[in-house]
């Protein structure tokens, strides 16, 4: 694999965010489900909503996936980032890694967010990185290291303690 540099990786991100497809996936994938839910009654079948189900969870657990790769691209954009630190932690599971950050920023905020590498492999520990975040100063919605972008997969929570 190709290593791609911090402003390529965003680049890729870019034909989904403005062909708009980011925010409205979601919705197409309920819409989906709620189609074949109504092809399922009127035929009587099960097959259709066993569909369903998968388009209805999907479209729910893509909650907050499309709004923050918009959120991304246009902070990287038009925002001015903020040095940090930020820690990564990979968890093994069956049959996927799941990537953890926590951030840690001078003026003492702290987040944590699971995230889903784009074309790049991260390694645990911890990292200097620039982060963005949205305009009203909320949570983080990028994180760059060398190498690589974090992606919030759904909201930041913020560290107590």
């Amino acid at each position: 694999m190709k290593h791609l540099g911090v402003s390529e990786q965003i680049d890729l991100l870019r034909p989904t965010v403005d062909s708009g497809l980011a925010l409205r996936l979601r919705w197409w994938l309920l819409g989906i489900a709620a189609v074949l839910v109504v092809t399922s009654l009127l035929t009587w079948h099960p097959v259709p909503l066993m569909f369903a189900v998968f388009f209805g969870v999907v479209g729910i657990a893509e909650r907050w996936s499309g709004p923050n790769l918009v959120s991304a691209v246009r902070a990287f954009d038009e925002g001015t980032p903020s040095p940090c630190s930020v820690s990564i932690t990979i968890v093994s599971g069956d049959t996927i890694d799941h990537y953890h950050a926590a951030t840690y920023e001078d003026r003492g905020d702290e987040w944590t967010f699971e995230f889903i590498p784009q074309r790049w492999q991260p390694e645990e520990g911890s990292h200097p990185a620039r982060i963005w975040r949205s305009e009203d100063g909320g949570p983080p919605v990028l994180v760059t290291v060398e190498g690589g972008i974090l992606i919030p997969r759904d909201r930041p929570q913020r560290r107590s303690g």
